[in-house]
């Protein structure tokens, strides 16, 4: 039984809970219930749910910008035969507006070798023109005029417009004629076969970039000098019409012969864009191609070769996790607060959302409105200057405990120095530990480091010089002989002026680690014959001498010069070593394994040199180059350290010292600690 229908003056529908419709018309029967359905997920943004706007390339709410329509998979046919004979296709690589580009061999030159083939239906054959001339002999496809002036050679070219629509095979390989690079891939056939335009392209043989770039005995010169050769790759497509809708490490290559090669050219699009470009986008597109194609410019592709650098300096490649919205890259330096500037500058004015915030600058912009002769400029600054090191040195020497007079001498020039876009970084580390009595000794000190300082510091890296301005046999020799106080007293010395800035051109002849070495072995030289001649000039000062240590630190290397028993060690990765060896009578006979290491420590002989600076007329110094990283240590010392304090205890003071005073200090005041015997010296170098 039904319940009563609610009646009465005091029944309002408004306030009933459940108030009962009325029966439908027939006209209302009719009509469909609408039935309200939930929204998919192209009709919302997947970043913040909000309502999508029809045909919108961007959220109004969050600025998220949706993802262009990918095309569908490719319908087309991988053919079995042979094409012309000669080219067999074994992969669809892509497909796009009618054009797909294959993976194949090249059959028929020899060995099989890769090659890429694009293919597009042909069109429909012209009518014939009637012609007066008689048969000509066919032409190839890469026949052309040039003019009389090289200079304009590039106009005689065709132009991809002249060549035909994008996309297509006749627009791709006008492009590649224009930009005429050998970063770009070089162009072996093109023909008309079975319907089918074909143009045929070289697979570059090499290193995949990813690879290429974390090799064992690369550098950032290389590295760099790779992504030059890439960035002025693009700036050629760039005068030829062309841009590229992405750049990521895996489509390019390093050949055998350390060119960098752009090797999938499948991501080409004209510039200007049309309109209704249909792009396939990924995180290297830059977010001005998805959201207005036809007002992008060259600036699109400063963001892809961003995104590029960007993977290879992360070390894999990008993810969402690198971007705050799609197309809003995270800084570099939020998360790499430390990195070098010049890489942090390259960085923050390519891979960048706004185009405006990409290069060229404000005063550029009239020189070359793409930027890219900045960037090429800014490429070049991190190739010169990414190697290089900073270094904090600090240096140490006490007169100990047991001695009355320090017969060590220690001497460190650090120079450092930033114009334009170069920052250039040296240090002169010179040690000496006399012999043959407290004054004698002092002043054999005394005449070694200034000769060594006047030989080294007159050229590069410490000297201004131009790279053309040689280094002659005279900068190694000083004006006038030196002379020493009448009764051989060791009154100071003339003081030398300070050194010239360094000279940021590590390119030069004269800063190559052979160079460098030379003039080390040099300057021990003729520090030699002074202190030699000194002591045979004057009775009071027979048998004076001293060991010497040279260490010439330039870039990522350090040039060590050695005479006597001073030593000089390493530590990397919290390891020490020793770099240089003894040269006295106890370490050959060590060497020779006629002692034991133990037996050394304590051989009565174990103070003897074999030679030393003043000893005898010639020496034959010992010259070593040491690669340095970031992290490393090196630490220059004289046997009143190397002889007191055992490896452990100076490596554990290494590890610990956040500085080089901190660690030179600690080092001195350990010795002191255990007695002293002896002076002693330290000069220590940490690397960052």
């Amino acid at each position: 039984m039904h319940d009563p229908i609610p009646s009465g003056p005091n029944w309002n529908p408004v306030n009933d809970p459940e108030p009962i419709p009325a029966e439908p018309t027939a006209h209302e029967a009719a009509a469909p219930v609408p039935v309200e359905e939930p929204m998919t997920a192209a009709e919302v943004c997947s970043h913040c749910q909000a309502p999508r706007a029809a045909e919108a390339g961007f959220c109004a709410e969050c600025g998220y910008i949706f993802a262009a329509d990918v095309p569908g998979p490719a319908t087309t046919v991988v053919p079995d035969a042979l094409v012309a004979g000669r080219y067999r296709l074994t992969e669809l690589i892509g497909e796009r507006g009618g054009v797909a580009r294959f993976r194949g061999e090249d059959v028929g030159a020899g060995d099989p070798f890769p090659v890429v083939v694009v293919r597009q239906s042909a069109p429909e054959p012209a009518p014939p023109v009637t012609s007066s001339k008689t048969d000509e002999p066919p032409t190839s496809a890469f026949d052309f005029d040039l003019p009389a002036s090289t200079e304009q050679a590039t106009e005689e070219l065709p132009s991809p417009a002249a060549a035909g629509p994008w996309p297509g095979v006749a627009w791709e390989q006008a492009v590649l004629l224009r930009a005429a690079h050998l970063s770009l891939p070089r162009l072996i056939d093109s023909f008309t076969v079975g319907g089918f335009v074909y143009l045929v392209e070289e697979v570059p043989p090499g290193t995949p970039l990813w690879d290429a770039w974390d090799g064992d005995e690369v550098t950032h010169r290389d590295r760099f000098g790779w992504l030059v050769q890439l960035a002025e790759a693009l700036d050629r497509l760039h005068a030829a019409g062309a841009i590229m809708e992405g750049l990521r490490p895996e489509m390019v290559v390093v050949s055998p012969s350390g060119m960098c090669i752009l090797a999938d050219l499948a991501g080409l699009l004209p510039h200007p864009l049309p309109g209704d470009v249909p792009l396939r986008g990924d995180f290297s597109t830059a977010p001005e191609l998805l959201l207005n194609p036809t007002e992008a410019d060259a600036r699109a592709d400063l963001y892809a070769f961003g995104a590029l650098v960007y993977a290879l300096v992360m070390g894999r490649e990008l993810s969402e996790l690198d971007f705050t919205l799609t197309g809003m890259p995270k800084a570099f330096l939020e998360r790499e607060p430390d990195a070098n500037p010049f890489l942090a500058r390259l960085l923050g004015k390519t891979f960048v959302r706004e185009p405006d915030d990409r290069f060229p600058t404000h005063d550029g912009a009239d020189i070359d409105p793409t930027g890219f002769r900045e960037l090429v400029a800014a490429l070049n600054a991190c190739r010169r200057n990414l190697d290089r090191v900073k270094i904090d040195v600090a240096g140490w020497s006490t007169v100990g405990i047991a001695r009355l007079g320090n017969e060590d001498a220690v001497v460190v020039h650090h120079v450092s120095e930033g114009r334009l876009d170069d920052s250039d970084e040296a240090a002169l580390i010179l040690l000496a530990d006399g012999m043959g009595g407290m004054e004698s000794g002092e002043l054999a000190a005394a005449m070694a480091l200034q000769t060594l300082r006047q030989c080294l510091l007159a050229g590069p890296p410490f000297a201004a010089s131009l790279p053309s301005t040689p280094v002659t046999d005279d900068l190694l020799k000083p004006s006038e002989p030196a002379q020493l106080p009448a009764g051989g007293s060791s009154e100071p010395l003339a003081v030398l002026p300070p050194p010239l800035p360094v000279h940021a051109d590590t390119e030069a002849p004269e800063r190559t680690t052979d160079a460098l070495a030379e003039r080390v072995r040099a300057a021990l030289v003729e520090a030699n014959r002074q202190v030699f001649e000194a002591a045979h000039a004057h009775p009071d000062a027979r048998g004076m001498g001293c060991t010497a240590e040279v260490v010439l630190v330039d870039g990522r290397t350090a040039i060590l010069g050695h005479v006597g028993d001073s030593r000089v060690y390493r530590m990397r990765r919290g390891k020490l070593g020793q770099v240089t060896r003894d040269q006295t009578v106890v370490a050959r006979l060590v060497e020779l394994g006629q002692l034991t290491e133990s037996e050394a420590e304590t051989h009565p002989r174990r103070s003897e040199l074999q030679q030393a600076i003043g000893g005898r007329p010639d020496i034959y110094p010992e010259v070593y180059s040491v690669a340095l990283a970031p992290g490393d240590w090196l630490l220059v010392c004289s046997d009143g350290l190397s002889n007191q304090v055992p490896g452990e205890a100076i490596q554990a003071v290494l590890r610990e010292a956040r500085n080089a005073e901190r660690a030179a200090r600690r080092l001195v005041n350990l010795t002191l600690a255990e007695g002293a015997l002896d002076n002693v010296t330290v000069a220590v170098v940490r690397v960052s």
